[in-house]
């Protein structure tokens, strides 16, 4: 009878074994497919486990990781709060909200996740560097530099937050100057173009303002322009684009203005819309724009389309723009694909009156020293038809120099 009972037990100890060796094994070819980045697969086994094991903590929450993956980040910090009302406050949960969160474009929520973490894990650097990047997105450069300084006195060798720190330390740099000049060279009739630009920008509370003095020589004449740019931000979500310029010269718009709403539909995507007036000799020039713009993890992409009108001529055109981010925000290279008869920036009135143009361009920028100098180049090769021109060809370049301080 006894030998009955200890078989029966060491075949139940047996059947529970190989269960939990068959719920181990989903658990880690989920874990495998997850990381390959084939999430439905991962989430089939992880459903299939979760049916025959409601309760599996490994399995709920690298579910919870995978919707996070998949850009569902509501859904994903829904499930990982239930596991912390059930589990308590583990640092790889608290981790996770707390990246979700940032994730998710809730920095003010990372911020206060990470401090409520760090309250139980004080020396916790993955909470302190998820810390510093929402303050940073924040804008609050002086907190994020804090942190960052405490966590590098407890991990010097942590080369991502010493990179950050870097980074935090120029952009928190309130004032920029800058210098600039462009030239444009014709086929077959304009003279050559020239344009010197120089720039004063400052950071203010919720703001950008940017001021310039345009010099151009262009049709043999010269002129000088002044303008004012603000950047003024309405919400987490939402800036605008304010511009006004002036200037005394027959070959620049005598009063210009422009203003553009963006707004940030999800962390990936951009839209803006807005219009631009410029106003030549007897001439009143607008301009509508719109823009669609995806953000990836290290490009940006960009469709816009304009409408200009003069009198009763309208003119269509359009701009793709493919941005190639090289190691950080400050260095890039960018492409430019331009079709139609509407300019992007309005140089002259000719440039209105034209009736179609292509174009093709690129520009550079690369930081110098310790980033606070910015070296940025463009050359643009444009293809225009004008009515008493058949076609030209025009080549232009441009060089600019801008100092952090």
């Amino acid at each position: 009878m006894i030998h009955r009972y200890l078989c029966l037990i060491l075949l139940s100890l047996l059947l529970t074994a190989e269960a939990f060796a068959q719920l181990d094994g989903l658990y880690q070819r989920a874990r495998i497919q997850a990381h390959q980045g084939k999430y439905e697969e991962a989430d089939l086994l992880l459903k299939s486990l979760l049916k025959e094991e409601p309760s599996h903590y490994d399995a709920l929450f690298l579910q919870a990781l995978i919707t996070a993956w998949d850009g569902e980040y509501m859904p994903a910090l829904r499930q990982l709060n239930t596991l912390m009302r059930q589990q308590g406050a583990t640092r790889e949960l608290v981790e996770a909200i707390t990246r979700i969160n940032y994730w998710a474009g809730e920095n003010h929520k990372a911020v206060e996740e990470a401090e409520n973490g760090l309250e139980l894990y004080p020396e916790n650097t993955t909470l302190m560097y998820l810390r510093a990047r929402a303050q940073a997105a924040e804008q609050n450069y002086d907190a994020a530099i804090v942190g960052l300084e405490e966590l590098l006195r407890l991990m010097p060798t942590n080369e991502e937050a010493r990179a950050l720190l870097k980074l935090l330390e120029v952009q928190r740099l309130k004032n920029t100057v800058g210098i600039e000049y462009m030239h444009a060279q014709f086929s077959n009739s304009f003279s050559p173009w020239h344009q010197v630009t120089a720039s004063y920008s400052r950071k203010v509370p919720s703001a950008l303002l940017v001021g310039r003095i345009n010099y151009a020589r262009m049709f043999d004449q010269q002129g000088i322009q002044a303008e004012i740019d603000a950047y003024p931000v309405i919400n987490d979500k939402t800036y605008a684009y304010l511009n006004a310029g002036v200037s005394d010269a027959s070959i620049l718009p005598a009063f210009r203005w422009g203003a553009e709403l963006y707004r940030e539909i999800d962390q990936k995507w951009e839209a803006s819309a807005g219009m631009r007036g410029l106003y030549f000799e007897n001439a009143p020039v607008h301009v509508y724009t719109a823009q669609l713009g995806r953000y990836f993890p290290t490009y940006w992409i960009s469709a816009r389309g304009l409408l200009t009108t003069l009198e009763d001529n309208q003119h269509m055109g359009g701009l793709l723009t493919l941005r190639r981010f090289i190691e950080h925000e400050d260095r890039y290279v960018s492409l430019y694909l331009g079709s139609g008869a509407t300019p992007l920036r309005v140089n002259s009135l000719i440039e209105v009156q034209r009736l179609d143009a292509s174009w093709l361009g690129v520009d550079y920028q690369h930081p110098l020293g310790d980033r606070t100098w910015l070296l940025r180049t463009s050359l643009e090769v444009q293809q225009e038809t004008y009515p008493e021109v058949r076609t030209t060809n025009r080549l232009a370049f441009s060089l600019q120099l801008q100092k952090r301080f």
